[in-house]
């Protein structure tokens, strides 16, 4: 019986991390954008005897793509004014997507990716 020493676990677990990864890249599906919006979103607020303060505002992309046969709606802020937003993603238009557990992945004709957290899931019916 072999024994794992701390350097080997590490590398061990490196490697099982750089192989889901690769993984994870693989698993872009064509998907088709149906809702894409960006608005604003009280950031945080504080009261002060009951009295609420330090509202401030914060723009939020959102996005819905069709995927295998659901709908799925992400949102994400954009850390900058030349971050992606929503109006990236045009309706109707098709977008290489992924479902990472709660994330929706979608790539950018570039390469990049944009990481939303997804919002709502939902079946699409069939007519």
């Amino acid at each position: 019986m072999m024994l794992l020493n701390n350097t080997n676990k590490l590398l061990l677990t490196a490697a099982l991390l750089f192989c889901g990864a690769a993984q994870a890249a693989e698993e872009f599906k064509a998907a088709i954008v149906t809702e894409s919006r960006t608005y604003e979103r009280q950031k945080g607020s504080f009261n002060i005897a009951g009295i609420s303060a330090a509202r401030s505002m914060t723009d939020v992309s959102r996005v819905t793509v069709a995927l295998d046969g659901r709908a799925i709606t992400g949102e994400w802020e954009p850390k900058t004014v030349k971050s992606t937003t929503a109006n990236d993603f045009k309706r109707g238009t098709e977008v290489p997507a992924a479902i990472e557990r709660n994330r929706l992945l979608l790539k950018l004709p570039d390469g990049s990716v944009v990481t939303a957290k997804i919002v709502r899931r939902e079946s699409l019916e069939r007519p």
